[in-house]
């Protein structure tokens, strides 16, 4: 199911972005690839980048499970997980 992802990330490499994705699996891809990117080109410090890190483990982890479920149903998902937020809205 076609779904729009609206995320951002806090601290001193902030961003917002929105787009479409294939399904929860493509955002996951994009968290993963946005945050690899950041985590190799901006200057993090040790501790910014493996907290970034971990925030980006945990929400994946979280919308492989709830997000995944619950756009499945066609419902909004939601979630604030360390540095970063996201809304995947079923497109219908």
């Amino acid at each position: 199911m076609a779904l729009r992802m609206e995320w951002s990330i806090v601290g001193p490499f902030s961003g917002l972005a929105g787009q479409s994705v294939r399904d929860v699996e493509d955002a996951v891809w994009w968290v993963n690839d946005t945050v690899t990117q950041i985590r190799e080109y901006a200057n993090l410090t040790p501790f910014e980048s493996e907290q970034l890190g971990e925030s980006a483990r945990l929400m994946c982890a979280r919308m492989l499970d709830e997000a995944d479920s619950a756009t499945s149903r066609g419902e909004q998902w939601s979630a604030t997980v360390g540095l970063i937020s996201m809304t995947l809205t079923p497109i219908v």
